[in-house]
């Protein structure tokens, strides 16, 4: 292999490391025909470097090496993440999660697939260690050559201006050809974190608007159940790949209720939070406003803000929240003000363990319902109840069990569950098969639920808190999600459609507002 041809494969190798693509909806890449800024930078800086004191020494050669991988790896998140997960990175937080979040997809994989997975991905990453190694030392080899430094000198100089220009001037179609700058990403992932720690507002929230008093008249002494579906995003009704599949179940939800009495009115609101993190839609639903991040959320816990919860107690509603995901302790949640929290333990289950989660929601809702809606001569109830079963990656999923009773029998036999393994917990279309079986389960929970038990003077609201993750339904998708009203009240229902609501099950196709609208809504 000739001098040329070594050291063009090696600048197309540094080149293609930082400007690959996602290949979605996997957490693959693909090979795009752009240009790296950063090598351009870097190759003229070693020209210079290079015709002034030599040729780098091992300790600086060690060091470009690192920062290459710094650099291809910083990449790899920055195409993937939004891929998978529809919104940017925010390393400061999100690494947090990231603990929880492996051990959830992994969750029930075969140690032989965790082993297999472990070795490849080490395997990867010496081979991608062996291949940048090789390309920086043919690239600094070339430039111990002063012909060839001044011919890769010059050209990278030219590419440099050619970059700049295109930035100064939009019209000039230069700076399309380069991909984005890892090094912009890490600049704005350092002032993320800047902003979320040395430069953190701790006061914003404190001139926020606080949620209204209210009576609670127009209820009626009835209950209010707030059932948060995990993922149930407005593309099940603007992506035609989910909507058609789903149209049958939402048609004979809506036929039953009706048959029964119950009546159904549908809107729009907008999250404040996408593919993950639903504590962000919880909190805002809650407390009134819009808590967009982790450092929203910790601020918000400091306050004293009255919650939905505490305007309900002060009306004279117990209230009570089903966690069956809440496995230890939760301080936080003293701030709602919850009169008791139906966590893992509290709930007693002792069937087969689904997934990460282990508790089916049919279960937990039934539970609570044994426990306390079924009361007589008891208080009226504020029920809030985010589910679990749809949540990422949507399998295994219990069976709906028709007969509710069933679960008195407390049977600990293993009952067959659909279970995935790990590269289709990895690949979005098995994960957009398994997302509408998991919004099937919670119709059907749903619809159970109020033909059976439902108290008659029952307000129930169900709302997604954000749309899946993108490797399920894309990225560019609005951050919408579906709340439908479901009471046997027509002045209720007349309420809620004066206020935006449309009859039925499907709704508008503009949002209310965001998320952080419906606690007033629910207290005029």
């Amino acid at each position: 292999m000739s001098d040329v041809v070594r050291l063009a494969l090696a600048l197309g190798l540094l080149n293609s490391a930082l400007t690959f693509q996602n290949r979605w909806p996997t957490a693959g890449v693909r090979w795009v025909p752009e240009l790296s800024v950063e090598l351009s930078a870097l190759v003229f800086v070693l020209a210079l470097i290079v015709a002034w004191r030599g040729a780098p020494g091992r300790a600086l050669r060690g060091i470009i090496l690192g920062g290459y991988l710094l650099l291809v790896l910083g990449r790899y998140v920055d195409v993937t993440v939004p891929a998978l997960m529809g919104r940017s990175i925010h390393l400061y937080w999100d690494s947090q999660h990231l603990p929880g979040v492996t051990a959830m997809f992994l969750d029930r994989v075969a140690g032989w697939q965790l082993a297999l997975g472990g070795l490849a991905l080490l395997a990867l990453l010496s081979v991608v260690v062996v291949a940048l190694r090789w390309a920086l030392a043919t690239v600094m080899t070339a430039l111990g050559r002063p012909g060839e430094r001044r011919t890769l000198g010059a050209l990278a100089a030219m590419l440099l201006v050619c970059y700049g220009a295109g930035r100064l001037d939009s019209q000039l179609p230069l700076a399309h050809r380069f991909a984005l700058p890892v090094t912009a990403m890490l600049v704005e992932q350092g002032r993320l974190v800047l902003e979320a720690t040395l430069w953190r507002r701790h006061d914003r929230l404190a001139g926020q608007p606080l949620l209204p008093t209210s009576d609670l008249s127009r209820l009626r002494r009835g209950d209010l159940f707030v059932i948060f579906f995990e993922s149930y995003g407005a593309l099940t009704f603007d992506d035609p790949r989910f909507s058609a599949p789903l149209a049958a179940e939402r048609e004979a939800l809506e036929q039953s209720l009706s048959a029964v009495g119950w009546r159904v009115a549908s809107a729009r609101v907008t999250s404040s939070t996408f593919g993950g993190g639903s504590w962000l839609a919880h909190s805002s639903l809650l407390a009134g406003l819009r808590i967009a991040d982790q450092g929203d959320y910790q601020s918000l816990l400091t306050t004293d803000r009255p919650t939905l919860v505490s305007r309900f107690a002060a009306a004279g509603y117990r209230t009570v929240a089903i966690m069956p995901g809440l496995r230890y302790p939760w301080p936080e949640g003293q701030f709602y003000g919850f009169d008791l929290i139906y966590q893992a333990d509290r709930l007693d289950y002792r069937g087969p363990a689904y997934g990460w989660w282990v508790i089916p929601d049919q279960y937990s809702l039934y539970r609570v319902h044994q426990r306390e809606v079924a009361l007589n001569e008891r208080t009226p109830l504020l029920v809030f109840f985010p589910t679990i079963d749809s949540h990422a990656p949507f399998a295994p999923l219990p069976p709906y069990r028709p007969d509710w009773r069933d679960f008195d029998a407390r049977s600990e036999a293993v009952v067959p569950s659909e279970d995935m393994a790990l590269s289709e917990r990895l690949d979005g279309q098995e994960l957009a098969a398994a997302y509408i079986r998991s919004i099937r389960y919670n119709f059907a929970v749903l619809g159970g639920y109020l033909r059976q038990l439902a108290p008659a003077n029952a307000l129930v609201l169900t709302l997604g808190d954000h749309q899946p993750p993108a490797v399920v339904g894309g990225r560019e998708i609005s951050w919408q999600v579906p709340v439908h009203v479901f009471t046997r009240d027509p002045a209720l229902i007349e309420a809620f459609t004066t206020a935006g609501f449309r009859p039925g099950l499907t709704p508008g196709p503009t949002a209310l507002g965001g998320i952080e609208a419906l606690g007033p809504l629910l207290l005029r």
